[in-house]
């Protein structure tokens, strides 16, 4: 991604500029802001209420529709059912299952709050209004529980009263999934303070506001009792964006105990590196980590500290630059990689996860307000197009968890009333947001920052008609509308992607002489009256783009557009998700990498060979002449984001023909080896990853986890994992440990017998190494359900560090 630049507002050559009829000043009056009242100390630019921005016909309106099946295809009452239970009311309806009903009851309300909020503010509501009247059902019924709890508490957390109870009187065990035995209960509590924040600054509902400021009130009273030791303890566990909506609730009462407990929630152990430009990310939960950050730039924002805003725009860069894959995305089973090795998000069949880029997104507008320029602008395109709106499937209405890199692997998409993953829940308020960013209210006049079919209102006064085909046709037009006339200036993105001296301007079909560069801001000031038309020329080329590991993996960009080629649809097993725990991940078979075509040359002459297929339409392409294994009628390629239903490749091994052949026969021994392995494990454990943790019954006492040779560790005084036999009657336990730690002395027991003693000595340093302990017949055969709980237990210092846990079939060769 392109770094930040000085030089994101370049001036055109001045138009004659008239005595206004109409300030900008008295324009921006006449339209109310959701966030007008809030002490906002760094803006220098605002989003337009989404209440005055509407998205046309176009990809993203039927994406639009799509969601609105999906919403009302749930009960709120069933989403509700956690609430009352919590308050000690009888629920209406069952709870929902899956994620809703193994831990994480309730989550899912929140986002429900807010998906109503937005598609209700952007005018996508029911015609009968359904969704307001869902909107307004569900806060009398959220505020009915917090005056049944008596103190302000609103939750569907299981055991809500006893867990709030020992936190609040510092009894807190906390890791980074749990605290106390509850898994992320912050992070779930965060949800809901986010759905009534929107429902009240979104949707106007001044009953969210009382319940909201009652809740904030709550958490306030709770954390005061807690240490700065005891509080930063309890951060250790997933908390989402408490710093943030704590923040958010000053700015609504201009309380400033609110944004003291803001300050409370800011995780030091992750932010001050950032503070200090520092990158500690590797090997961290990635969604984890963005919405603290949001929440710094939140506070920044309405305390004018720069040292934060700093620190912000620092991991946004950093994410952005160097660890972002070309759809916008980044990480990989939700943890951060090492940005000097891709190798593992390229084979692994959880690749991105939506809900980072959702969070990227909104991290993006603040950045944006306090800094308007292009760089964030040019983010933000591509990862709505290629990530956001690639996430929902518009034919069939379900949202994606993990979009895999792994070339001619597929996608999973949930299933209405199934799934209640966390993506679901960002998934659902996607689409009410797409007109979150086309525009946004400057200083001295309006941003035009995406390229999308819509209608903004900015005043009574001045409405602005986006007229585009964008990205089928390489422009677009903009229509003034004016009662009376008024001048301002009108902020045109050069967008990143588009050549110097190829982004052409004209306004009532005379050119602008402009002098501006890739990732700017064309400005043009001027008297605009009603009928005003500017014609914006958007040439694309097409480009080769590289991971930013440097290693041979490139994609293939059209302007801004990601594009892909679509492969075989079947094996695609679980692509409608079930109400597994496990259900959003694509677990069909894998295509061994030795099979995948490669393309021929070099990142500088591939986009050469990328031919249009006119015959096919707009957007559509071939990849000619380069391809290995070949093929006469080239590969076709479409925009990732309307490829659905099918596996694909959007990442290609860019080499020459002889390493190609040394590559084809290193990679098929390597994939021989990699699926006799997987074809021998039993169950396995990926350690220190919140779900597969939680998937395996993780329990411990005094545990850590971390990174160490790009691979994640734990080690603790105690902690065990269940695995699944799958009925096998002769198994191993396989251990990875590192050999050069020392001093670990443990014991491991299955089922609570005692299967090894194992002794840490640093006997194998620089490297790591593989135990196996055979599994008796006899604990096999008493084992329930085939179930067998693994524990490691110190018996000097701590046990671990433990890097990988499976259950294998013996005698089947196996690699540190």
């Amino acid at each position: 991604m392109r770094r930040l630049t000085s030089n994101h507002a370049l001036s055109v050559v001045a138009l004659s500029v008239l005595v206004p009829a109409l300030t900008l000043t008295m324009m921006l009056t006449q339209t109310t802001s959701a966030t007008a009242a809030s002490p906002t100390v760094r803006q220098e630019a605002q989003m337009f209420p989404l209440s005055s921005v509407r998205v046309l016909d176009g990809y993203f309106s039927a994406a639009v529709a799509a969601n609105r099946s999906y919403l009302l295809a749930h009960d709120p009452d069933r989403l509700l059912s956690p609430f009352l239970r919590e308050a000690g009311l009888e629920p209406k309806a069952p709870s929902y299952g899956n994620w809703e009903g193994s831990g994480l009851d309730g989550h899912t309300a929140g986002h429900y709050l807010s998906a109503l909020a937005f598609m209700i503010a952007s005018g996508s509501d029911t015609p009968d209004g359904e969704f307001r009247k869902r909107l307004d059902y569900m806060l009398a019924e959220l505020e009915h529980c917090q005056r049944a709890s008596g103190d302000g508490y609103i939750g569907g957390v299981p055991g809500s009263r006893e867990l709030w109870r020992e936190v609040s009187s510092g009894h807190i065990d906390a890791h980074g999934f749990g605290i106390n035995g509850k898994w992320v209960p912050w992070y779930n509590l965060h949800k809901t303070f986010a759905g009534l924040r929107d429902a009240y600054l979104v949707a106007g509902s001044e009953k969210a506001r009382e319940i909201l400021v009652r809740y904030g009130k709550w958490c306030t009273h709770l954390v005061s009792n807690l240490d700065e030791d005891q509080m930063q303890n309890m951060l250790r566990a997933e908390h989402g964006g408490m710093n943030e909506v704590m923040a958010d609730i000053f700015a609504i009462t201009k309380d400033e105990e609110f944004l003291g407990v803001a300050r409370r929630f800011n995780h030091k152990e992750v932010l001050d590196p950032l503070l200090a430009k520092i990158d500690r990310l590797t090997g961290m939960h990635a969604n984890t980590q963005i919405p603290k950050v949001i929440g710094l730039e939140r506070i920044a924002a309405l305390s004018g500290d720069e040292k934060v805003h700093v620190g912000a725009r620092f991991f946004w860069e950093t994410v952005t630059q160097h660890r972002s894959v070309a759809f916008g995305g980044n990480s990989v089973s939700e943890h951060f990689n090492d940005p000097h090795d891709f190798s593992r998000v390229v084979e692994h069949r959880e690749g991105p996860e939506t809900c980072n880029t959702y969070n990227m997104l909104r991290l993006t507008e603040q950045l944006f307000a306090s800094e308007p320029q292009a760089a964030y602008a040019d983010y933000y395109e591509r990862a709505l197009y290629n990530h956001i709106l690639a996430a929902i499937n518009p034919r069939t209405a379900g949202y994606v968890y993990f979009t895999p890199l792994r070339p001619d692997h597929y996608r999973v998409y949930s299933q209405p009333e199934q799934a209640f993953w966390c993506c679901v829940g960002s998934g659902m308020e996607n689409p009410g947001k797409y007109g979150q960013f086309i525009y946004a209210r400057g200083k001295d006049g309006i941003y035009v920052n995406l390229f999308i079919a819509s209608e903004l209102t900015v005043s009574d006064n001045v409405t602005l008609h986006q007229e585009t085909a964008f990205p089928d046709e390489p422009r677009t037009r903009l229509c003034m509308t004016l009662k009376e006339p008024s001048t301002f200036t009108l902020h045109l993105r050069h967008p990143v992607w588009a050549n110097e001296g190829d982004f052409v301007v004209h306004v009532n079909g005379k050119p602008i002489v402009i002098s501006s560069q890739p990732s700017s801001y064309v400005e043009i000031r001027r008297e605009w009256k009603d009928g005003d038309v500017v014609d914006v020329e958007l040439p694309m080329r097409t480009t080769v783009e590289p991971l930013p590991d440097g290693s041979l993996w490139s994609a293939i960009m059209h302007g801004p557009i990601l594009l892909a080629a679509p492969s075989e649809t079947q094996d695609l097993v679980g692509l409608r998700a079930d109400d597994s725990r496990m259900g959003h991940i694509a677990n069909g078979p894998l295509t061994p990498l030795d099979r995948v075509p490669v393309l021929i040359g070099t990142d500088e002459n591939v986009s050469a060979h990328v031919k249009p297929d006119v015959e096919a339409g707009p957007m559509h392409f071939r990849i000619m002449d380069i391809v290995e294994p070949d093929d006469a009628e080239g590969v076709k390629l479409v925009p990732f984001y309307r490829l659905h239903d099918s596996r694909y490749q959007m990442y290609w091994q860019v080499t020459t023909e002889e390493r190609y052949k040394e590559r084809r026969e290193r990679l098929a021994a390597q994939e021989h080896a990699k699926a006799a392995f997987l074809s021998a494990t039993l169950d396995s454990v990926a350690i220190g990853e919140q779900q597969p943790e939680v998937e395996h019954q993780f329990v411990g006492e005094g545990t850590e986890t971390g990174v160490h040779q790009g691979r994640r560790w734990r080690h603790g005084e105690w902690f065990q994992y269940t695995l699944n036999t799958k009925g096998e009657q002769k198994v191993d336990l396989v251990v990875t440990y590192w050999g050069g730690d020392s001093g670990r002395r443990f014991d491991i027991l299955a089922n609570q017998n005692p299967l090894a003693s194992v002794e840490l000595s640093g006997t194998e340093p620089d490297q790591f190494m593989v135990k196996r302990y055979s599994i008796p017949t006899s604990l096999l055969n008493a084992a329930p359900d085939g179930q067998l709980t693994i524990k490691f237990v110190a018996t000097q210092w701590v046990a671990g560090g433990i890097y990988d846990v499976r259950l294998m079939k013996p005698d089947v060769a196996i690699k540190p």
